[in-house]
C-alpha cells in the first residue's frame, strides 16, 4: 500500500504536493518518498528511502519547478532508492506513480513477456537488480523488477504506438491497466501532454478536489487536501481519467470484460459498525489495521475498496471529534531513522 498525490494548477506544484504527502503518508507510506514536476519540457524528479522530511532534507524536492506534478510515498516492501516512485521511462518522457499490489491477480499477469517485449524496443528498468525483492516480478534473465517500473515503460510504449490526439495518454494508460491489471491505481505525466495528469484505477483510492482558482489536487485521502478545496470528486473504478488544465475531466471506462470486477460495496452501516467496534475495543489502532478489518465485508473473488470506504470514515469521525488521528514514529527501512504511522485514538 502507498499514498499518491497530484497537482495541476497555477501555483508552484512542489510545495503543495509535499504538504499533501506529509498529511497522508502516515496512512500507508513514509518508507520511500518521491516527487516529479514537469516544467518547460523537462521532468524534474527526486526520490529517497525515507519520509517526506527526508526527501526535503536530502534533495531539491521543494524547489522543483513547474505548476504540475506528482508525489508518492510507500510502505517497506523492499528495494533501495531506485525502488521508490516516481518511475521515469527509458526516454525521459513519462513519469508514473502507483499505489497497490497484485491482489487477486497474483500469479495471473505475465510480467516477464511484457518486459521482454519492452527490452526489444529499447526500454530498460531502473529498478532491475539480481535476486528476489519482496513479491515483485522475477524476469527470465534473473533480475527482479518493480512492477510499477514495468507499467511505466508499458504506458510509454503504448503511447508511442498510438496516433497523436488529445486522448493519447489516457488511452495508453487505460490500455496498460487492462493488459497488466492489478489491485492498483496510478497517475502519470508526459512531456507531449504538459497540461494534463492522467490516472487509471482498478480499486485503490483516487480522490480529486478542485480549488477556487480552478486548480486540481489528487490524493489517496481527502485528509491530504488543502483547506481551500471547494469541490470533490472520486475517480470511478475500472476506468482511466484525464485532468486537463483547460478541458476539465474526461473518463474512459475499461472495456476488457475479463478483468476481475470491483465488488459492490458493503453498506455504510456495516463498515461503520466494524470500524467503531474495533476502535472502541482497542482504543488506539493503526490505520492499516482499521483498513484491513473491513475486508471480510466483500465476497471472495472480487477486488475490494477498503481504503475508499475507511479513509473517508476516519476523516468524518475525526471531524466529529469521535477519534483523533495522530502520527507516531516507527523504525524506517532496515531500522534507519523513523517514519510516521497514523494511529486512530478513540475519543467517542
Amino acid at each position: 500500500m502507498c499514498v499518491i498525490a497530484g497537482y495541476l494548477g497555477n501555483e508552484p506544484a512542489a510545495p503543495i504536493l509535499l504538504e499533501m504527502l506529509r498529511r497522508e503518508e502516515g496512512l500507508a507510506g513514509g518508507f520511500y518518498s518521491g516527487i516529479v514536476t514537469l516544467h518547460e519540457g523537462v521532468l524534474h524528479h527526486a526520490k529517497v528511502v525515507g519520509d517526506v522530511e527526508t526527501l526535503i532534507a536530502n534533495t531539491p524536492a521543494l524547489q522543483l519547478p513547474g505548476t504540475i506534478g506528482l508525489a508518492h510515498s510507500r510502505t517497506p516492501s523492499g528495494g533501495g532508492q531506485p525502488w521508490a516512485h516516481p518511475f521515469i521511462d527509458a526516454f525521459e518522457k513519462l513519469a508514473y506513480i502507483a499505489n497497490g499490489a497484485p491482489g487477486a491477480y497474483k500469479g495471473k499477469v505475465d510480467f516477464d513477456t511484457a518486459a521482454q517485449k519492452l527490452f526489444q524496443r529499447g526500454y530498460t528498468f531502473s529498478s532491475a537488480q539480481k535476486g528476489q525483492v519482496g513479491n515483485y516480478p522475477m524476469l527470465s534473465d534473473g533480475s527482479c523488477v518493480h512492477a510499477s517500473d514495468i507499467l511505466c515503460q508499458s504506458i510509454a510504449a503504448n503511447f508511442e504506438d498510438l496516433p497523436p490526439g488529445p486522448l493519447r495518454l489516457l488511452q495508453a494508460a487505460s490500455a496498460t491497466y487492462q493488459e497488466l491489471p492489478g489491485a492498483i491505481v496510478g497517475l502519470c505525466l508526459h512531456l507531449d501532454h504538459p497540461d494534463e495528469i492522467v490516472g487509471a484505477r482498478h480499486n485503490k483510492p483516487m480522490e480529486i478536489g478542485r480549488l477556487g482558482d480552478g486548480s486540481y489536487v489528487i490524493a489517496s485521502s481527502t485528509l491530504a487536501f488543502p483547506e481551500e478545496v471547494e469541490q470533490y470528486f472520486r475517480a470511478p473504478a475500472m476506468s482511466g481519467l484525464r485532468l486537463h488544465r483547460k478541458e476539465g475531466i474526461q473518463i474512459l471506462p475499461f472495456e476488457n470484460r475479463s478483468l476481475i470486477p470491483v465488488g459492490l460495496p458493503p453498506s455504510a452501516a456495516a463498515v461503520s459498525e466494524v470500524v467503531i467496534n474495533l476502535l472502541r475495543e482497542k482504543k488506539s489502532v493503526a490505520v492499516p489495521t482499521v483498513r484491513d478489518a473491513v475486508v471480510p465485508l466483500w465476497p471472495s473473488g472480487v477486488l475490494d475498496e477498503k481504503e475508499v470506504l475507511v479513509f473517508p470514515l476516519l476523516a468524518a469521525l475525526a471531524k466529529e471529534g469521535k477519534i483523533e488521528l495522530c502520527d507516531e514514529r516507527v523504525p524506517g527501512v532496515d531500522g534507519q531513522g523513523t517514519v510516521p504511522r497514523t494511529i486512530a485514538h478513540w475519543r467517542g
